[in-house]
């Protein structure tokens, strides 16, 4: 055992090629994360008006939700780059004359995508969903202000989430002044994107935040239908409820938010939901039929919750599928060293960019659409998970058969 680990682990070769990986490994994640947390927190910055402090409470909660998807790419850039050069160097060939054999400087990189894989999966189950909620979070306790920063500043708010459009003359301490809100069509082939206009002298903003939910308090108001129906109506003090989000759903989508433990919780919730109230309401009609009087079956009672099982159903369908994705991706590391070590020998004479762009290439042209299909797929309840998002991986594990075999063996 002491010689494996002198051999493998904690000899010269091994350090040596652990200490080249882990340095150029480094450099590509801080430079890889900063792009993407910079264009992620940019774009969001964009789309909602984050000042420059919510932009500075965004960036480190950014950081671990871009980890499963940026460290993966970093150590496959590592790899190639550190065995390509060792390869044209003859260092690989050099260590088999010595007859250890190319699996002495190989290995050290297999069990450091190992132990980043499993800390990718640490992470996922818990640490990430943790920082993607505390990120809601901070957007959420500022998201009045940042609302009433872009109506001053454009005087509108165009939303695409909202059911409304809202344009103002003016705003006076949080107060819209000649305001009117435009009510989206949601019929794709309508004339007019608006069905209705809802005019007020006064409107008042009250965010609820706990309910994810915006409260319009109207004053000295009248709704008018849209070019078809010129239906003309007095309102005054009515109040609208307007989502946060698209559909109800919430800021941050609320699947990514749960820890993996929560998720088990919900999924237990969801089976009982779906189940038990389905398992009732089919024993009750059961015995009214039986009892011969069919009559008082409470048919509209059944098929309610039929179609609250099918809800049910769904919600845990996509539970499944975001816990198997979590531990399929946390897991690509290992499967992107795999293929990238033995590439990076392979292509030692060329240069190191198309060493990396040969492993790339694969990558982005069949795990991550397989991926995504799989995603799709496994919410949607016609694959099961596990073989939807490992799908993937398997294909890489395939391709790394058939190029580790000619590097071993020359």
């Amino acid at each position: 055992m002491n010689g494996l680990l002198r051999r493998y682990a904690i000899g010269i070769l091994p350090r040596y090629v652990m200490g080249q990986v882990a340095k150029s490994f480094s450099l590509a994640l801080l430079m890889l994360t900063s792009i993407f947390v910079l264009v992620v927190v940019v774009g969001k910055a964009a789309e909602t008006g984050l000042g420059p402090r919510e932009i500075a409470m965004m960036l480190p909660l950014a950081v671990p939700s871009t980890l499963p998807y940026t460290a993966p790419v970093a150590l496959l850039f590592a790899v190639t780059v550190v065995y390509g050069r060792i390869a044209s160097e003859n260092e690989v060939l050099a260590i088999k004359a010595s007859g250890q054999g190319a699996m002495t400087v190989m290995l050290p990189s297999f069990l450091f995508g190992t132990i980043l894989s499993v800390g990718l999966i640490y992470m996922s189950n818990d640490l990430i969903p943790s920082a993607t909620h505390q990120a809601k979070k901070a957007l959420m306790s500022n998201i009045e202000e940042m609302f009433y920063r872009i109506l001053k500043k454009e005087r509108s708010f165009d939303n695409k989430g909202w059911p409304f459009k809202i344009e103002v003359r003016d705003v006076e301490d949080k107060v819209l002044i000649g305001a009117r809100f435009s009510h989206r069509n949601r019929d794709p082939n309508a004339e007019s994107p608006f069905d209705m206009h809802i005019y007020a002298e006064r409107a008042s903003i009250q965010f609820d935040k706990e309910g994810e939910k915006v409260v319009v308090i109207l004053e000295d108001a009248a709704m008018l239908g849209a070019a078809r129906h010129r239906d003309f109506m007095l309102i005054d003090k009515e109040r609208l409820e307007l989502p946060m989000a698209n559909n109800g759903d919430r800021f941050v989508g609320t699947v990514q938010e749960l820890t993996t433990g929560q998720i088990i919780d919900e999924q237990a919730e969801c089976l009982a939901k779906s189940v038990e109230e389905r398992n009732r309401q089919s024993i009750a009609a059961s015995l009214w039929i039986a009892s011969g009087r069919p009559r008082l079956v409470n048919w509209p009672t059944i098929r309610a919750t039929y179609n609250d099982a099918l809800y049910w159903d769904q919600r845990y369908d996509k539970l499944e599928t975001e816990k198997h994705m979590r531990v399929a991706i946390a897991f690509s590391p290992l499967f992107f060293v795999l293929i990238g070590v033995p590439v990076g020998i392979w292509r030692a004479r060329g240069d190191f960019l198309s060493a990396f762009m040969v492993c790339f290439m694969p990558i982005i042209l069949i795990y991550y659409p397989l991926t995504l299909v799989g995603v799709n797929l496994g919410k949607e309840g016609m694959l099961d998970p596990l073989l939807a998002l490992w799908a993937g991986n398997l294909v890489l594990a395939i391709l790394c058969g058939l190029v580790l075999r000619p590097v071993l063996r020359h």
